[in-house]
């Protein structure tokens, strides 16, 4: 297939470092990400928010990439930076845009170790996926359709995801997960390369366990809607963790116990994520099926 233009970003959310010193290393370094048949484009999509080491300044910019705000920009910093960013690898929408593939780098304050989040259905997306977990069998793939999965910086692209790493704190570096995440974009980089080749990826045959998105569960609230609960010590740090009815999941300020109710199974992710208390979802739940 044709495969002219990659793009790796990083600080769409300007605490997360991981994604903020990659990009800044290849800058000055870009022998690593530079390969045959295709040109990678690097670019902090958040300079402000990098600045002030916040995960924005006025709107979450990785939910500011739908076709209507980008078509009807509202005058935040966020929303302006948005529409230079579909200028620069888009614009999203179109038969040609500037990029083909975007992989945006994340962490996260969960215990999610090395992830995948998937929103994009395209088989070249799914054939990274699938050639990924060949190379990191310890790489899990969530495929998210949750708040407001088309409004991601990767949307831009007919193809992408995000790279997704924890437990990092926020406005922190974290060597073992940075190292890790910079080995998956090189594997990326290696398949990209096969694929402007014409090379035979029999990786892109295996099965793959997905975890695919069901539901988003709240933090326990009181009558005023203020928080009533935390994450129960028996799941906090065990994101991945099936849930079984009568599970503890919360425990309330008083001590007392929130259980798992539901009669199916499911599996818990980002478990306790400190950007999305403003969000109102202490987790996230899906199911585990096979690709």
């Amino acid at each position: 297939m044709s495969l002219q233009r990659v793009a790796i970003t990083g600080g769409t959310h300007g605490n997360e470092l991981t994604g903020v010193y990659l990009i800044k290393k290849w800058l000055r370094d870009p022998g690593p990400v530079t390969r045959e048949g295709f040109e990678t484009l690097l670019l902090h999509t958040n300079p402000e928010a990098i600045k002030a080491c916040r995960r924005y300044i006025d709107r979450d910019l990785n939910r500011s990439f739908s076709m209507v705000d980008l078509a009807h920009p509202k005058s935040h910093y966020e929303a302006q930076r948005a529409c230079e960013i579909n200028t620069l690898l888009g614009p999203k929408g179109v038969d040609e845009p500037r990029v083909d593939f975007i992989c945006d780098l994340h962490s996260t304050t969960s215990n999610m170790g090395l992830s995948l989040v998937v929103s994009n259905q395209s088989k070249l997306t799914w054939d990274a996926v699938r050639y990924l977990c060949a190379k990191e069998p310890a790489l899990h793939v969530y495929r998210w359709q949750g708040d407001e999965e088309d409004a991601f910086v990767d949307s831009i692209a007919p193809h992408g995801f995000a790279i997704e790493v924890g437990a990092v704190p926020q406005g922190v570096l974290r060597s073992d997960l940075f190292f890790a995440t910079e080995r998956v974009v090189m594997h990326l980089l290696d398949f990209f390369e096969k694929v402007t080749h014409g090379t035979v990826i029999p990786e892109t045959d295996r099965e793959i366990t997905v975890y695919d998105h069901v539901d988003l569960v709240d933090y326990p609230r009181d009558s005023d809607g203020e928080i009533d609960g935390m994450v129960h010590e028996k799941l906090q740090d065990h994101d991945y963790a099936l849930l079984h009815k009568g599970d503890p999941i919360f425990r309330r300020l008083d001590g007392s116990e929130i259980v798992y109710n539901r009669e199916v199974p499911l599996h818990a992710l980002f478990v306790n994520e400190a950007a999305y208390y403003e969000k109102g979802f202490a987790m996230t739940l899906a199911r585990k099926i096979t690709l």
